[in-house]
């Protein structure tokens, strides 16, 4: 990219970029794309560059089918690994060498991270394919990368279940937790939810909770199957009851953070460290006189994340013997492959109860 000179400018709210081979050339093309665009029209072609058609992408095709904020991640990861790589060149131009080098820069990445990136491409030049502005997608042949092994989830021992339980009792992230184990939320959806969304006559809880940006309206949840109502068990249900006596206003936040705010990533992540310390301390673990940390040996498995809550609902709900295609509605999955993976794991419960029911119908019960 040194070759080249980037220019960007802001259109209606959103970043745009430019590329060119001297300084002028990019000063130019900026100025076309911005005549361009306030007239209401940009020519695409085979020979637009790809910066231009990743910009006509996002505004055509993801903007409208997700939410807001996954939208911004994607727009940034173009904006910070795609473009810089191939946002100078033509579409038509781009092989599978160039894309190669915006994938071989991130194998230090997470293996999910390098997924993104991976499939963001695939889309854009899928996308591109379709309107027969490129012969043939340059991701074909192209294998998804793997990154940094990833970590892998887990539903909850009998044990770590029980711990948590006593924990969430009294912590002040113990609502949060119960409702990823107990209703397979995930955080990005706990964090925006009101007493408004939980219907104590029916006990079920609605993820429908929309974030306004620009005049536009959007989900919290990546994808529509994301919207959805879940069943509160009664275990739950007895403890949203509790915590609501003394709310005069549904609209108030169920879960905050220790200054009342609605939460962020980072407390998100204090929250979870904070917990997992007390399960040690309740599990057994000393905890040193002056420096107030927990020691050696730990009872807590190191991969335990918070994740690993929403998992063990998904496989709670196997050995319930909730059939597959409700567990992906539930966990509000948009492909049921990605409930398969959880699905496919053993669980003595589960085949217990597989056993119970042949027993049942080969006897003719």
């Amino acid at each position: 990219m040194a070759d080249y000179y980037k220019k960007t400018f802001t259109f209606e709210g959103k970043r745009r970029y430019v590329y060119g081979r001297t300084e002028l050339e990019a000063i130019e093309k900026r100025a076309i794309l911005k005549s361009q665009l306030e007239a209401g029209k940009v020519e695409i072609s085979r020979n637009t560059q790809v910066t231009i058609w990743i910009n006509e992408w996002l505004d055509n095709y993801k903007e409208p089918e997700v939410n807001y904020r996954w939208y911004k991640d994607i727009q940034a990861m173009c904006e910070r690994f795609i473009i810089p790589a191939i946002g100078h060149m033509r579409l038509s131009s781009v092989k599978p060498l160039h894309i190669r080098k915006v994938l071989n820069p991130l194998q230090d990445y997470s293996y999910s991270f390098n997924a993104k990136i991976y499939d963001i491409l695939n889309q854009i030049f899928n996308t591109a394919l379709e309107n027969e502005l490129v012969v043939q997608n340059p991701m074909t042949g192209i294998k998804k990368p793997q990154g940094r092994t990833p970590k892998k989830r887990r539903a909850l021992t009998s044990e770590e279940r029980e711990i948590s339980l006593k924990v969430a009792n009294y912590h002040r992230g113990g609502l949060f937790i119960l409702l990823m184990l107990y209703c397979g939320l995930r955080p990005q959806e706990i964090v925006p939810l009101q007493w408004s969304d939980v219907d104590f006559a029916s006990r079920r809880v609605t993820i429908n909770k929309a974030l306004k940006s620009d005049g536009i309206v959007r989900g919290f949840t990546k994808t529509k199957a994301g919207m959805r109502s879940i069943p509160i068990p009664g275990r739950l249900l007895e403890r949203l009851i509790a915590e609501h006596d003394d709310i005069t206003d549904d609209s108030l936040l169920i879960c905050t953070n220790t200054r009342g705010e609605r939460y962020t990533k980072s407390s998100i992540n204090d929250l979870w460290k904070n917990f997992k310390r007390e399960m040690n301390i309740t599990a057994g673990c000393k905890v040193h006189p002056q420096k107030h940390q927990i020691m050696p040996p730990y009872f807590v498995q190191a991969d335990l994340t918070l994740y690993c809550y929403r998992h063990t609902y998904c496989t709670d709900l196997q050995a319930a013997g909730v059939p597959i295609n409700v567990a992906k509605e539930l966990m509000g999955h948009e492909d049921i492959a990605v409930t398969s993976k959880i699905y496919t794991h053993k669980s003595d419960v589960a085949l217990n109860n597989a056993a119970e029911l042949i027993d049942k119908y080969s006897r003719g019960v």
